[in-house]
């Protein structure tokens, strides 16, 4: 350390010969002065948490560090694409079929934050599923529609893993599509134990599943008229307007009406008894109008013209 001092007061005295003889710090002196002495970048930090993923006789408190820090690592892009690099998927995604419902929420929410808003990850993670002849994706589908009262959370984290599995990306739909993912909206949706949180969660799926097609302002393409039907046989519609309620959470009323909003931009053709849904939910809702977006609305009143 007293080389360290001596070349630090040299560097500060501005005197060019006291420099060269106090010549260059010792690296390792500098390291522990500025607390790096163990220093660990982040592909061996995500490769200690999956040494505890994988360690069947790891505790489900060290499950759960491991999960905490293994997400945190891989909201950084790089460490997320790096979980294919690295081979470390598999230590995510075998905690899909933990007996633990909590250490199962952990891996649907760890997934879903490694493929959110990244295509690389979302098609590493779809590699995976072809792999494993689509069990992984099927797994979370079966933790969204988990009917157990105690198991909010797996559903709330299996809704998040979906949402952004699907998000922007043709072949994580037609996947979705194929395993009868659909009935997943719906369900929640009609739930009436579910909470404001998970009907939230559920429609920010459907958000994502429409996410193509409501930024090109298109649902005239093959897939988009395949999942206007999909609406339809599964009474999507249907569900939201029930659950529209204006002494329900004004987040979710807000987002059934938007989201209604762009069906009917997209030229979405309302039933009948759908229409009379509409019309008698909009009355219920007048008393927090000025609560909701004016312009989506105006959209949905312009169906009862």
């Amino acid at each position: 350390m007293d080389g360290l001092l001596k070349w630090s007061l040299a560097q500060q005295g501005g005197n060019d010969e006291a420099k060269e003889r106090a010549g260059k710090p010792d690296p390792n002196a500098l390291a522990q002065l500025l607390g790096m002495g163990h220093f660990k970048d982040d592909p061996s930090l995500m490769k200690e948490s999956a040494e505890v993923l994988n360690n069947k006789e790891s505790t489900k408190d060290q499950l759960k560090i491991a999960f905490g820090n293994m997400e945190l690592l891989i909201e950084n892009l790089d460490n997320a694409n790096n979980l294919k690099n690295m081979d470390l998927w598999p230590a995510v995604l075998q905690h899909l079929n933990n007996e633990d419902p909590d250490i199962q929420a952990l891996a649907c929410s760890c997934i879903g934050s490694a493929v959110q808003n990244n295509p690389r990850s979302q098609n590493d993670f779809l590699d995976q599923c072809k792999s494993s002849n689509s069990e992984w994706f099927d797994t979370i589908l079966k933790h969204a529609l988990d009917t157990d009262p105690d198991h909010n959370q797996l559903k709330m984290k299996a809704l998040y893993a979906l949402s952004s599995i699907t998000r922007h990306n043709a072949t994580a739909y037609k996947l979705f599509e194929v395993l009868d993912g659909w009935k997943v909206v719906s369900a929640v949706l009609n739930d009436a134990e579910a909470s404001s949180k998970l009907k939230l969660r559920a429609l920010s799926l459907l958000t994502s599943l429409l996410s193509e097609e409501e930024e090109d302002a298109d649902l005239s393409s093959e897939q988009g008229r395949e999942k206007i039907r999909r609406i339809q046989e599964d009474k999507v519609v249907d569900s939201m307007i029930k659950t529209l309620d204006s002494d329900g959470d004004i987040n979710c009323n807000d987002r059934i009406i938007h989201l209604l909003a762009v069906l009917i931009s997209h030229g979405y053709k309302f039933k009948g008894d759908e229409v009379s849904q509409i019309s008698l939910k909009l009355k219920q809702l007048e008393p927090i109008k000025d609560r909701l977006n004016e312009d989506d609305l105006k959209t949905l009143k312009s169906v009862l013209s």
